[in-house]
């Protein structure tokens, strides 16, 4: 019976966990975000040191996995082959970790930070719409885009798809930690916490994809087409979206998330062109984007240590320690879907393609975007940043658009990007959810449908009551307090899992093997 397989420990509290946030927010939403604000607010001046360190390593260790022979081993073994073709797979990795979350930050970032709509260059010495405001809110959104951030989710990718291929463990995080803690992760107690928050993570880092994508539709009803805003109609949006990503969920990884991940790259290219080409700011975004980068390069010993303490903490707390735990929070299970879709591939080619082409990516995707955007704020085309300081971060995309040639068409079809892209994030979080909600499944094992269903319409319901009842001044700041907060818990979990993989593949791992694995 599918009832006896399942992990109750883990199923049953991280399921009540999420539907209480839920109600909590309908009863009493200021209560919810005080709480989870008050955690993170304790987290930023205690730990932030923690969260940049952290990235400083992984970012070290990306770096030496690449470029060593470390990166010859194959997971699977020497003889494993790959299932999925290299551009296939390098779509599915990029819509199924993070990159649903470009459409709606690659316009607003950017702006946000040149013209310091909420306090971000104050305590910098940088006159706001100036030259250098220019360059710094480029470069400091290459800073949080690109490879600092993806380190950590190619780590987690690595530990996790060199535990379950390589050392032949069951699907579970607290797996990882063997090298670690030896015999203690399999107390039971142990165990089940950490398998608990980490599927307690994943559950509302993908409630904050759907409940960004439900802000970014209302938003787009109510100032494009003069729709109003109301509970009714993001009730309507979240059951469209819900329904869509359980079918392609309960389809399978080989048919629902390979089909929806190839479609959605093809757009975000097609998008990206049309910008470019139709925008207006080519040479603006090329000469921008160039002088970023430098700028980047330039500041970056200091941006990867900064915790705030010279003035800046509108930025660094708000954003970039914000930024950090998000991604955190989202690391390790997220990585078992990136790890089970990287069988029969090289620690290299992992890290190729879940680390270093996605932040390309990402590279491409600002410049273009957030370049354009800038231009067009600087120059009076569009007021992006006025717009986002009255309705959120949500409405500069919007007021983006509507600048575009063809916006009447190329807005519905923004729309249906959106849904399908936000749509194959979520469905990778229900797959992976209910895979580690099952007993003994090993990784790439699909769960049954029942719990997919029944995870899929909580994280619908949950998305909607945080969007309708406690969204807050930014438009989400109840899901987005409550995964921050929680990713504070999860660093404790990525260190170890750092400290595990070091051990594993540098320590512990058999001479022999790695003789194999380097011929």
């Amino acid at each position: 019976m599918v009832k006896e397989k399942i992990k109750k420990s883990v199923f049953i509290p991280t399921f009540v966990l999420v539907l209480g946030a839920g109600i909590i927010g309908l009863i009493n939403n200021h209560l919810l975000i005080n709480t989870f604000q008050a955690a993170f607010d304790w987290s930023y001046t205690n730990l932030s040191w923690m969260f940049q360190l952290i990235f400083v390593v992984v970012l070290v260790l990306c770096i030496i996995m690449t470029f060593s022979k470390k990166g010859n081993i194959r997971f699977g073994g020497p003889n494993a082959k790959a299932k999925y073709p290299f551009w296939q797979w390098f779509a599915m990795t990029l819509t199924g970790g993070l990159g649903a979350t470009i459409v709606s930050s690659g316009i607003s970032q950017p702006v946000i930070f040149m013209e310091s709509v909420w306090g971000e260059l104050d305590g910098y010495g940088i006159q706001p719409g100036s030259p250098e405001s220019v360059m710094f809110g480029l470069a400091r959104t290459f800073h949080e885009w690109t490879f600092i951030p993806y380190a950590v989710f190619g780590v987690c990718g690595v530990c996790i798809a060199y535990t379950c291929f390589n050392r032949k463990k069951p699907l579970a995080v607290s797996n990882t930690l063997e090298p670690v803690l030896g015999r203690f992760i399999h107390n039971k107690v142990i165990s089940t916490l950490v398998d608990c928050f980490s599927v307690l993570a994943l559950a509302l880092g993908s409630v904050g994809t759907l409940g960004t994508f439900l802000g970014l539709v209302t938003i787009c009803l109510q100032n494009i087409y003069g729709i109003p805003k109301s509970v009714t109609l993001m009730f309507i949006i979240m059951v469209i979206s819900t329904i869509l990503y359980l079918c392609s969920s309960l389809s399978g990884v080989d048919k629902g998330i390979k089909f929806f991940a190839s479609l959605n790259f093809k757009f975000y290219i097609l998008l990206l062109a049309f910008v470019f080409v139709f925008g207006g700011a080519a040479a603006y975004i090329l000469n921008t984007s160039t002088s970023s980068i430098g700028y980047w390069m330039k500041n970056i010993s200091f941006w990867l240590f900064d915790t705030g303490s010279i003035g800046g903490e509108r930025l660094v707390k708000w954003w970039t320690v914000y930024t950090w735990a998000f991604w955190i929070a989202y690391a390790p299970v997220t990585s078992v879907f990136l790890a089970q879709i990287s069988y029969g591939r090289t620690v290299r080619e992992f890290l190729i393609v879940n680390w270093i082409m996605p932040s390309i990516f990402a590279f491409v995707w600002f410049s273009v975007f957030g370049g354009c955007a800038m231009n067009w704020q600087l120059t009076g085309v569009a007021d992006i940043a006025g717009a986002i300081a009255k309705d959120g971060t949500y409405a500069g995309i919007w007021t983006f658009m509507q600048n575009l040639p063809l916006y009447k068409l190329l807005i519905p079809i923004n729309l249906f990007i959106m849904l399908i892209s936000f749509s194959t994030s979520a469905d990778n979080g229900i797959t992976v959810l209910s895979a580690l909600c099952m007993k003994d499944k090993k990784i790439g094992d699909e769960a049954p449908a029942r719990l997919k269903i029944v995870w899929g319409c909580a994280i619908g319901l949950l998305s909607f009551l945080l969007m309708a009842y406690a969204s807050g001044a930014k438009g989400n700041d109840g899901v987005r307090y409550i995964v921050v907060a929680l990713g504070t818990v999860i660093a404790l979990l990525v260190i170890l899992m750092i400290i595990s993989l070091i051990k594993m593949l540098f320590v512990s791992c058999k001479r022999e093997e790695i003789e194999a694995f380097e011929k």
